[in-house]
């Protein structure tokens, strides 16, 4: 659920049904194809590039479409219709097949170069939001509405390794920590991210952003919202997540919270197993990126507002700097087609019922009807 991707050969933002891939020269804009446009407020939902940068991958909402292309880009695609929505894709670690989460809570896996592929691997009962192979190919672990991690056995995945529970609301973010690949990292609606040793299904570590969100009234003011839509949370949702490594023992992570308009940086250190963290920089935006992605040295935000990429570097005193702002999609207008299927925090949320009125009220009927 993101619509930027970045590699070592470019830059990828998707929005409606278009496509701009950057090469950090030039600019390829295409627009899917008449199919996918032919259904009513259609839209790529996802975006994904292998980490060779020989291949990109796109889903479609509501067409339900996977389109995987070659790079350099070109309009040359493979299409796999879908069985149902999907939530997230992502490359295996070998870069010949794509994971797929659906909003069913199915994860299937699709070989690149097989028209016809596409292979139930495992269910939740829940709807899925994010999926990765770790980098040992022994596992898949996905993430679900209903705050699990679930660590299963690969290919065999009908063996469960582990389950990593702890967190309160939905597991929208899982990433592998770059700089020890033993732990997974996760970010919720309920404000923290989490560290775990996911063969164990041990909680290593915790941080709540909550306490670094230095706006009271945006606080009050989710918390009535939130209160109105029958949803108890007094917390704000991390929305977008990314990880870097920076060095053999620490790496950094990227936070956006709901309507919260800084990026927070912090670095998280491992010294002998033990984890510790620190808010190193936070960077004031106009208003929330719609997406985030770390890229070896640098920092990529999308603002689909102003169809523009900024580029940040990290610099030697841990602090991000400006590097560049790319214009994408110059010569699209979009103020012609349908609005972007943008699902709102909220769906993700557990809401409150109380049944217990309407119970005493048929139970107060029972009574009168049997007194007379």
């Amino acid at each position: 659920m993101t619509s930027l991707a970045v590699s070592d050969k470019g830059v990828v933002v998707v929005r409606n049904l278009y496509i701009d891939h950057y090469d950090y020269s030039n600019h390829n804009v295409i627009e899917l194809p008449q199919k996918a446009k032919s259904q009513e407020n259609d839209a790529i939902s996802d975006v994904t590039l292998s980490s060779d940068g020989q291949h990109m991958a796109v889903i479609t909402s509501v067409s339900k479409q996977l389109l995987v292309y070659e790079c350099p880009f070109s309009e040359k695609y493979k299409t796999f219709l879908l069985p149902r929505s999907a939530s997230k894709i992502r490359f295996t670690t070998d870069n010949q097949q794509i994971l797929v989460a659906d909003k069913s809570g199915d994860v299937l896996i699709y070989n690149i170069k097989t028209e016809d592929s596409g292979t139930k691997l495992l269910g939740h009962l829940s709807l899925l939001l994010d999926v990765l192979q770790t980098p040992d190919n022994k596992f898949i672990i996905t993430s679900d509405r209903d705050e699990k991690i679930r660590v299963s056995c690969y290919p065999n995945t009908y063996n469960i390794q582990s389950y990593c529970l702890g967190h309160k609301e939905f597991v929208k973010n899982i990433e592998i920590l770059p700089h020890n690949e033993k732990y997974v990292s996760s970010a919720s609606g309920d404000g923290h991210i989490k560290i775990w040793d996911y063969v164990e299904g041990k909680l290593c570590y915790s941080i709540d952003t909550y306490v670094d969100v230095n706006d009271d009234q945006l606080k009050e003011e989710f918390s009535k919202t939130m209160d109105t839509e029958g949803i108890e949370t007094i917390t704000l949702p991390i929305v977008h997540y990314t990880v870097a490594k920076f060095d053999e023992n620490s790496c950094f992570l990227s936070v956006v919270v709901h309507n919260f308009n800084k990026l927070l940086i912090y670095k998280l250190e491992t010294v002998n197993h033990k984890f510790s963290h620190k808010l190193i920089d936070t960077l004031t935006m106009e208003r929330c990126p719609s997406a985030i992605k770390f890229h070896n040295s640098s920092l990529f935000l999308y603002d689909n507002v102003d169809s523009e990429v900024t580029i940040f570097s990290i610099v030697k005193d841990k602090t991000l700097q400006l590097s560049k702002k790319v214009k994408m999609f110059a010569h699209v207008d979009f103020s012609e087609l349908n609005k972007e299927s943008n699902d709102s925090i909220k769906v993700l949320y557990k809401r409150r019922f109380d049944n217990v009125q309407e119970y005493q009220e048929r139970k107060r009927q029972r009574l009168e009807k049997c007194k007379q």
